[in-house]
């Protein structure tokens, strides 16, 4: 561990994200039950309706009931602690559940627009429905309705919550924030329309997957501005340094872990921070293998090997690893003393597991 990550005290950050690995795997054992119970009685809701319908709804419970890691209700969880170090998980699965719809809607778009075909370790939507209705015109279509399916399912489950009216306002604000920004990102991505990939990586990974549900959960917790204003700062550079970590997966990680193909970011084009360093410092024969296959999702997995060890030879990988520790330090450095001493730990052990995870 870096000297970027590292905290006063020899034990103290396995011991943090010991804790937080704890609460992790409480929240994902709790959720999957939640997600299983909903999702069951929106398939019976909407059975009578026929088998085309019945194959949407199917499609969203199957993507969402995979595998998933379950870390934007974990982080509820935490934005509860870091607020009441006492509050009850009851609400926050609810929230979490109404996360995981909405991350199952713009898993189901994204993965259209990227034309990825495996997800989770299984196929995505657009190509599950696909080969249902025997028509890839119509799967893509019905890929789309059932992203809007789960927005919708999300968002009625979001405001059947039971909180007082002006509590209730305020976690649908920023539920809709948090969507929104995303959209925006997924905008700024595929256009390649922002200022660089952490302008994007700021809306559509740090917004949407660490402020947002660390704020929701505050905002169960009826939390000061004190405390808002601490956890925003922690999120920012905590959800970049996220989405970096990404990116070093989907290069280099094995996709029976990873759940997702093997350079699917290179055969995309995507310009992650990853690409444009290996494209800055790469020369010669490995500049070449690299542009051979960005941009071409036709390219053989002999050609995305010879251009990942190409990357990996650069240098580029060294140039993301220190610019994930330096927005790790800035991160941990925001966790004062409006934020619990219990969420505190549970926050730094967050950053650490997240930004140093293997899949």
């Amino acid at each position: 561990m870096s000297s970027g990550r590292s905290l006063a005290g020899p034990n103290r950050p396995r011991e943090a994200v010991a804790a937080f690995l704890f609460v992790l795997k409480s929240v994902q054992k709790k959720q999957e039950r939640r997600l299983r119970v909903l999702l069951a009685q929106k398939k019976a809701h909407t059975r009578a309706h026929g088998r085309a319908v019945r194959a949407m709804v199917s499609a969203v419970s199957d993507l969402t009931l995979r595998k998933g890691k379950r870390l934007r209700p974990a982080l509820v969880a935490l934005g509860q602690r870091a607020t009441n170090s006492r509050t009850e998980l009851g609400l926050a699965l609810e929230v979490g559940a109404a996360l995981e719809l909405l991350h199952t809607y713009l898993l189901i778009h994204d993965d259209w627009m990227d034309d990825d075909a495996v997800r989770r370790g299984g196929p995505t939507v657009h190509v599950m429905l696909s080969r249902v209705f025997r028509s890839e015109r119509l799967g893509q279509a019905s890929a789309i309705l059932a992203g809007d399916f789960a927005l919708s399912l999300a968002t009625e489950t979001l405001t059947r919550l039971k909180v007082p009216d002006g509590r209730l306002r305020a976690l649908i604000s920023c539920f809709n924030e948090m969507h929104e920004h995303a959209v925006i990102g997924q905008e700024l991505d595929i256009s390649g329309a922002s200022s660089g990939p952490e302008a994007a990586y700021a809306l559509k990974t740090a917004s949407y997957s660490v402020r947002g549900p660390l704020r929701l959960g505050a905002l169960l917790a009826s939390a000061k501005p004190a405390t808002l204003r601490a956890l925003d700062r922690y999120a920012a550079p905590i959800g970049i340094a996220f989405q970096l970590r990404d990116d070093l997966l989907n290069a280099f990680g094995d996709p029976r872990e990873t759940g997702k193909p093997l350079g699917g970011d290179l055969r995309s084009g995507k310009r992650t921070p990853l690409v444009l360093h290996a494209t800055r410092l790469a020369r010669g024969r490995d500049k070449a293998s690299i542009a051979r296959v960005f941009g071409n999702p036709k390219a053989s997995d002999a050609d995305v090997r010879r251009a990942l060890d190409a990357i990996a030879r650069s240098g580029a990988s060294d140039a993301v690893e220190a610019r994930i520790d330096a927005l790790v330090a800035r991160g941990l450095s925001s966790l004062g003393p409006a934020i619990t001493r219990d969420g505190r730990e549970l926050l730094t052990g967050a950053a650490l597991a997240l930004t140093a995870r293997t899949r």
